[in-house]
């Protein structure tokens, strides 16, 4: 709808200055409905929990359980499944956290509004507004509809929740009828914003999801996630877990009841519980831990994760999305520059402290009130001027408050000691130059010449150019209280503020696009002012920059965005956008294929934050809003923290792979020997409780401790890996298989080599637990346990050697396999455990050769480790 003029607005509402009658009001209220944020229904806690089930992997492993549990192997489908469900719950307590958005948009909503009825002021509960009602604007409230302003005093309203720009807009009811221009911007109020100083009166345009605020909610409730890196990761690896034990169940039972003429149910269930011995039980859970455990290193880091699988999203991020203020700024405006006559400096301060509306706070290191004024306040204290002790010795008399036409400020003060009376004028400077007839030269009071004139106007400019917003102070002093003060003004400087850069900003921007990152800076704020902070923060360098607004953003399709983004060939910054312009972005950037991590703090983020891969919320500055829909909050506000987290990502991704690799090198050697002995139509070296053993037993402590390896050197030195790049790769598959192999014939040469030591021979039927098959299936378990262990070194790097890595590097890695050879000895020579996993004690010797076995994993893996470090030098 177009701006009106009042009486206009009036007749299209069917109102009058004395507001609606209360039965109008009510008849709106049926028409349009409460003035209210509509929730989207909550998923019940549930069926939230119950999600945690669908994933792939614990699918199979649901599967797993049933089938051992139909094979008569109870302790089996116990055991995976308390796995599943210890799985579920560390997941489901993590994301118990998030999805309150919209609850923490109703908490940002004034509950109360003060509008004009039956020709009275009454305060009345928000959710009764009705678009045609009156409200009543002053000091300090927050605004419940968006609204027209009708009168305005000095009217000023805070929309960073909405804009996240800090600065208070200043409002009228001057009407502007070109649509869409910041003019037009200046006499709309709206939703979720508040006042900051003046006092107004405004008529309700749009009410609940209505107004622009509702737009947000609506875009955060229907902005739908796509699955994480890592979900699309675990279910390739599910699709090949369920690949590989459909064809081992498959052969087992063509084996035993074709070839060798078993009976098909005893067979059917044999190759069941094999299959079921032959999942990864443990690898969802410590993926899971291992998850939880690089949560709690970013947390040290000052960074929050709500969702475990955002933890390795950071690691693929390909593009950063950062806002500007808050994030790459101080969100604090700060005076940087002074142009003035060096021995009047005193008196230029003197004119901002005094021609001035904000207060400091008793520490003097924060302040109430317009940004831009407290910024001339600190300025002041940090040119040693005490402005608590100048303010109390200076009465203002009288004040022409900030107009936005006149671009200026002016306050009357007497000296109480003096009883001496001056003006103090502070604005625009074209605006003041015009009032000056003279300024300071060297501590004395001149002629303001042309010359002199266009020396202010040039350093002025030089200011803008650097995005400086430039204040011009004046003062005179005055004989009597006049209403014409803002003549002959005497000329006293110039300053220029602005938001500066965090002090870790550039560094952090370095690493990043060091490590292939691209960033884009999008900001609800000026172009130029966008570019010179890109530029000093080193996001953007050269001429080649081009800086995209909103309005161009309208004209331009998705796909042409998408075009320009591949094309590389110009920087781009993105300025004055709104919530819609984020998104085009964001969709743009995904149809590169991109992983986009988008940083935010106001409300207007809130959309683009669920959208992107990973959202990132402010959490110093940020509303509740942003931080509900984001999956990672910043405790420190510091874009550094992002790069941080990003390099946790990236060591998570490249330790997720090391315990694939252990975990699935482990389960090949464990099938060969099982097939082995099928083929040979011998009892397997290893029982199906066995297999379960170190699978979920001797396994998982070394996995999780792969989970926390610290990172090669040189991570952030390579670009991000492609989301084309899986961890299921040929060569991947084709080393843990031959590793896995070596394993196996290992594990089946000592084996045989027990068997023929207890006096077994070739031919002879073998009984399944009788003395000899214990002694030598338990040597085949210890074996297998510590031949893991040695294979937990050589699963730290695919291509350096475990000594060039350094022994000691993984403290965490070394407990870990301690615990678990130590597990294994009991496993075996404990009577509790031998009953229960039907093994037997093994001598000295024996264990003699157990270890020496181990070892030859080791020697193998380093060996092709040194012939392909040789082939690259």
């Amino acid at each position: 709808m177009s701006l009106l003029k009042k009486n206009q607005l009036f007749t299209f509402f069917k109102t009058t200055e004395q507001g609606l009658t209360d039965l109008e009001a009510q008849k709106r209220l049926n028409q349009y409905g409460p003035n209210a944020i509509i929730a989207k229904k909550k998923k019940p806690l549930w069926r939230s929990f119950l999600e945690e089930f669908t994933d792939l992997m614990v699918i199979i492993l649901i599967i797993a359980a049933i089938l051992a549990a139909i094979a008569g192997e109870k302790t089996d489908a116990s055991v995976i499944l308390f796995i599943v469900i210890l799985n579920a719950t560390i997941g489901f307590i993590q994301k118990f956290k998030a999805e309150k958005a919209l609850e923490a948009l109703k908490k940002m909503l004034s509950p109360t509004a003060k509008v004009i009825r039956n020709g009275k002021l009454k305060q009345i509960e928000a959710h009764l507004l009705v678009p045609g009602d009156l409200i009543m604007l002053s000091e300090g409230d927050n605004i419940s509809a968006d609204a027209q302003i009708i009168d305005a005093k000095e009217l000023q309203i805070d929309e960073s929740a909405l804009t996240g720009e800090s600065i208070p807009v200043t409002k009228n009811s001057n009407l502007i009828t070109k649509k869409g221009t910041s003019e037009e911007h200046c006499q709309l109020i709206f939703m979720g914003t508040a006042v900051t100083h003046g006092t107004g009166t405004a008529l309700v345009l749009r009410t609940g999801m209505n107004t622009e605020f509702g737009k947000i909610a609506h875009l955060t409730q229907t902005t739908k996630k796509d699955k994480s890196p890592l979900q699309k990761e675990l279910f390739k690896i599910g699709i090949f877990v369920s690949k590989i034990t459909f064809l081992i169940s498959s052969v087992l039972l063509l084996v035993g009841w074709l070839w060798q003429g078993k009976n098909f149910v005893d067979t059917l269930l044999f190759a069941t519980s094999v299959a079921v011995a032959a999942v990864p039980e443990g690898l969802p859970a410590t993926i899971t831990i291992a998850l939880a455990i690089g949560v709690q290193r970013l947390v040290k880091n000052q960074a929050i994760i709500k969702k475990l699988a955002s933890v390795e999203t950071l690691g693929s991020t390909t593009v950063i999305c950062s806002d500007k203020t808050g994030t790459l700024t101080q969100n604090r405006m700060t005076v940087t520059e002074i142009f003035t006559d060096n021995l009047s400096k005193n008196l230029l301060f003197e004119s901002a402290i005094l021609c001035n509306n904000a207060k400091l706070n008793n520490t003097k290191k924060t302040f109430i009130g317009d940004p831009t004024e407290g910024a001339l306040l600190l300025a002041a204290e940090q040119n040693k001027l005490n402005t608590f002790a100048f303010l109390k010795n200076h009465h203002r008399i009288d004040e022409i408050p900030f107009d936005s036409e006149r671009k200026m400020m002016t306050t009357i003060n007497q000296n109480k000691k003096t009883k001496k009376l001056n003006a103090y004028l502070k604005g625009a400077p074209d605006e003041v130059l015009k009032c000056c007839t003279h300024c300071y030269e060297n501590g004395k009071i001149v002629k303001l010449t042309p010359k002199k004139r266009e020396t202010i106007l040039q350093a002025n400019e030089q200011m803008a150019r650097k995005a400086l917003r430039v204040l011009a102070f004046a003062q005179r002093p005055l004989k009597n209280h006049t209403s014409l003060v803002e003549q002959n003004m005497i000329f006293l400087g110039l300053m220029g503020m602005i938001d500066p850069p965090r002090p870790e900003v550039n560094e952090a921007v370095k690493i990043a696009k060091q490590a292939g990152i691209k960033i884009y800076m999008i900001t609800g704020d000026y172009g130029l002012t966008a570019k010179a902070i890109a530029e000093k923060v080193g996001i953007v360098k050269g001429d080649n920059v081009r800086i995209i607004k909103g309005e161009e953003l309208n004209q331009i399709s998705q796909k042409s965005l998408a075009k320009l983004f591949k094309s590389n060939k110009e920087e781009l910054i993105f300025a004055r956008v709104n919530p819609e312009h984020k998104l085009k972005i964001i969709a743009a950037l995904k149809e590169n294929g991109e992983i986009i991590a988008m940083t935010g703090d106001g409300v207007n983020d809130a959309p683009a934050l669920k959208r992107a891969d990973i959202g990132v919320a402010m959490g110093i500055t940020g509303t509740d809003v942003s931080k509900e829909a984001a999956d990672m909050i910043l405790v420190d506000d510091s874009f550094g923290t992002i790069v941080r987290a990003i390099k946790e990502g990236r060591t998570i991704y490249e330790n997720l792979k090391k315990f694939v690799f252990y975990v699935f090198s482990c389960n090949i050697g464990e099938l060969i020997t099982v097939f082995v002995a099928i083929i040979l139509a011998i009892p397997a070296p290893l029982t199906a409780i066995l297999i379960l053993a170190v699978n979920l037993g001797t396994d998982v402590l070394p996995a999780i401790a792969l989970g926390v390896d610290p990172p090669e050197p040189g991570i952030m030195d390579k670009p991000p890996r492609s989301p084309k790049d899986h961890i299921m790769k040929r060569n991947f598959i084709l080393h843990f298989s031959y590793l896995g192999l070596i394993i196996g014939t290992l594990v089946i040469l000592v084996y045989f080599k027990f068997l023929y030591a207890y006096g077994w021979t070739w031919g002879e039927y073998l009984t399944e637990g009788s003395y000899i098959h214990l002694k030598a299936s338990t040597s085949a378990f210890a074996l297998l346990v510590l031949i893991q262990m040695a294979n937990a070194l050589n699963s730290r790097s695919q291509s350096q050697s475990i000594f060039k890595l350094g022994i000691w590097s993984n403290r965490t890695l070394l407990a870990a396999i301690m615990i678990s050879i130590i597990s294994v000895f009991l496993f075996v020579e404990i009577p509790f455990f031998q009953k229960f996993l039907h093994t037997t004690s093994l001598n000295l010797q024996e264990w003699g050769i157990i270890v020496i076995m181990c070892s030859g994993i080791l020697i193998v893996e380093e060996l092709r480790k040194l012939v392909l470090n040789r082939k690259f030098i």
